[in-house]
């Protein structure tokens, strides 16, 4: 068995020592975990991870972020995490488009703040994870 947790700046999002493997999104693909994985530091892209348990799997969406694999504890540091169930698609699409609205706003004045940016494109890459995630699931 893996512990599988999911850290972001908030605390623990998720964490389980009962998971027989986990699906990650990474900068290459998917990738999957299994106990005795080959230690691995990793970057996480926004999308679904996928712990898998008894026959069963749950399913977070995240955003990008790090992940730690060693001996049988896989650590994902990330910069949001929300499992699917809990998503509500209606808000996720309008605070990604104001993120949009406020981006092209930004992008259209020399002055804008480069932090601001990036704030705004990950509210709108982790508003994407998550309809992606949400849309799977149905």
């Amino acid at each position: 068995m893996l512990y599988l947790e999911i850290i972001t700046p908030d605390g623990v999002a998720w964490k389980s020592e009962n998971v027989e493997g986990v699906s990650l999104p990474t900068r290459s693909g998917e990738i999957r975990i299994l106990p005795g994985h080959i230690p691995l530091v990793t970057m996480v892209e926004a999308g679904e991870i996928k712990a898998f348990m008894g026959g069963k799997s749950e399913s977070l969406a995240v955003d990008k972020g790090y992940a730690r694999c060693v001996s049988d504890t896989v650590s994902v540091l990330t910069e949001a995490a929300i499992h699917v169930e809990e998503i509500d698609l209606e808000s996720v699409e309008e605070a990604k488009a104001r993120a949009m609205q406020t981006l092209e706003k930004y992008k259209k004045t020399r002055e804008a703040d480069p932090a601001e940016i990036e704030r705004l494109e990950s509210t709108i890459r982790f508003a994407i994870a998550q309809q992606l995630s949400k849309n799977r699931k149905r």
